[in-house]
């Protein structure tokens, strides 16, 4: 990548950091008059406890010498309650407290924070940090269904029951999505005791799931599930207390209550132990937490304005899921959810840009101790009705998709942009390695002429097909949804009446022996005269 554009991405984290400063969000080295510079480096399970290591290069003023470990819940800015631990103030000093475990006082959600006492008051010197490791407390970690990229969002009337349809059509990724909110209370059948209370939930919605995703696992399909959370009378604790207030189709998830906490813990832990593969249920390889978090006013409302105390929210959300998935299936992906919209802002404060979202996101995370998290994008058209994208629209149009890391949109045309940019070193997991990339829903519709949103599939398959950290592309639809056709997006491979399309007949075969064919058509269409050159292969 360009020196321009590191040395950008660069400032722009820092100021993230910065920013997490002002919250006490940080885990970097605190400077100020009588705190030293003291920060934690890590907090990762060993067994049946959690060791935390502290280190100092210039110790704080102290009543008595010593520092004092605090276990706090993730809406907590400040230390507060009894210490768990203390020990003599040193350059290095280790930690090791229980995890507690299948208790009521379990730690696995707990952020750790380091306090001196001075004048009588316990007094914070470093940023919190939480677990990183919680795959440790995992029993059953099935193997990924790695069959393949080619995935669809599929039309739950077709899965099962006699219907072969997804057989046909050669799909190798299910996705579909979960409300919190059908799973929650309910006839409450389903009897679920977690970290030592007992959650009662809804037998009939986890039956309709459980076909969907059963199905897709026998079929040898590898499944991703989008975590949404509606808002249902009664439960209204589950969505965070900035998002009440707001009408929208999702909410910002409630980890700013102990009540609403406990409840996502409790719900995301047992969809991911009841989707691990060994309870005969079906497997979830891939969760993502939310849906186009970016766009909060329409997909994850929250009322906060300000884009870094957005994003610790989404961030705390986010490491709830995580380590309530990851402590059930340590090979499971956990993802965060962007749109199109890399560097463009729609409305300021209701509409974030995706790329500094994610640059916030990570920050916050990696402030707090840095996780494997993972990339769901949806890398739509622009407009998202304009198929013939090698035809722009207008002068408009062409000027939002660039092959330049500040596009304004991303699209199936230039995303090697996303990729060469998660290729960055900040932006890589704590292996250093590039973390997975979903494109979890894309679409084309046909109402440009069949032939074009059959070509446009071929196109944006064997984009993924040629890159290396794309792991899968979800296509958006299996059938034409009403509500979309209204809007000018007729992106099923077959119409409402059950009518397949030619997109049917180039989804089922671009990766088959025959696909060579359906490539030669596709570059037809399109006008490609050197496809392997448009490929921008990674």
């Amino acid at each position: 990548m360009a020196k321009k554009f590191l040395s950008s991405f660069l400032q722009t984290l820092f100021g993230a950091v910065i920013a997490l400063g002002v919250f006490s969000f940080t885990g970097f080295p605190v400077n100020a008059q009588g705190v030293g510079a003291v920060s934690i480096g890590s907090a990762t399970i060993n067994g049946s406890n959690v060791n935390i290591s502290v280190s100092a290069s210039d110790l704080p003023d102290s009543d008595d010498g010593k520092f004092y470990l605090f276990s706090e819940k993730p809406y907590q800015g400040t230390v507060a309650g009894t210490p768990i631990a203390s020990a003599a103030m040193g350059g290095s000093v280790a930690f090791q407290v229980p995890l507690n475990n299948k208790t009521a006082d379990c730690r696995l959600y707990d952020k750790f924070q380091v306090a001196v006492l001075q004048g009588g008051q316990y007094v914070a010197v470093a940023g919190a940090k939480y677990i990183t490791n919680p795959e440790a407390l995992a029993s059953a970690s099935p193997a990924r269904k790695n069959n393949g990229k080619k995935g669809l969002i599929l039309d739950g009337a077709k899965i099962g029951n006699g219907n072969t349809e997804n057989s046909q059509l050669g799909v190798q990724q299910a996705a579909y999505n979960i409300n919190l909110e059908d799973v929650i209370g309910g006839n409450g059948q389903v009897v679920y005791d977690y970290n030592g209370k007992t959650y009662n939930f809804d037998s009939s919605y986890l039956s309709q799931y459980d076909h969907c995703i059963r199905t897709c696992t026998q079929q040898g399909m590898g499944v991703t599930i989008v975590l949404l959370n509606p808002r249902a009378a009664g439960e209204e604790f589950m969505i965070s207390p900035s998002s009440r207030g707001g009408k929208a189709l999702y909410y910002m998830m409630n980890t700013s209550e102990d009540k609403g906490l406990e409840y996502l813990e409790a719900v995301v832990s047992y969809l991911a132990y009841r989707y691990n593969g060994q309870n005969g249920f079906g497997q979830v390889d891939n969760w993502v937490i939310g849906n186009e978090v970016n766009a909060k006013n329409v997909w994850n409302y929250s009322s906060v304005n300000d884009l870094m105390a957005y994003a610790q929210l989404y961030a705390d959300e986010l490491r709830v899921c995580y380590n309530a998935i990851k402590s059930r299936n340590a090979n499971a992906y956990v993802c965060i959810s962007l749109d199109q919209n890399w560097t463009q802002v729609h409305n300021t404060g209701s509409y974030y840009s995706a790329r500094a979202t994610l640059e916030a996101i990570n920050a916050c995370i990696t402030a707090q101790g840095n996780i494997d998290w993972g990339l769901a994008e949806h890398p739509y058209n622009y407009p998202m009705t304009w198929t013939t994208f090698w035809s722009p629209k207008n002068e408009t149009a062409q000027a939002m998709i660039r092959h330049d890391i500040n596009t304004p949109y991303l699209s199936m045309e230039n995303i090697e942009q996303l990729t060469d940019y998660m290729c960055q070193p900040a932006m890589r997991n704590t292996k250093g390695a590039v973390r997975p990339i979903l494109l979890t829903e894309v679409g084309y519709s046909s109402t440009q002429g069949e032939e074009a949103q059959a070509a446009a599939i071929v196109y944006a398959y064997q984009r993924v097909a040629t890159n290396q950290y794309i792991k899968l592309i979800a296509f958006n639809r299996q059938t034409d949804y009403p509500l979309e056709v209204s809007q000018g997006l007729s992106v099923g491979l077959s119409k409402q009446d059950g009518t397949r399309k030619l997109a049917f007949e180039f989804y089922q075969q671009m990766n088959g022996p025959n696909a060579g064919t359906y490539i030669q058509r596709a570059a037809q269409i399109m006008g490609i005269a050197d496809w392997n050159a448009a490929m921008n292969a990674r």
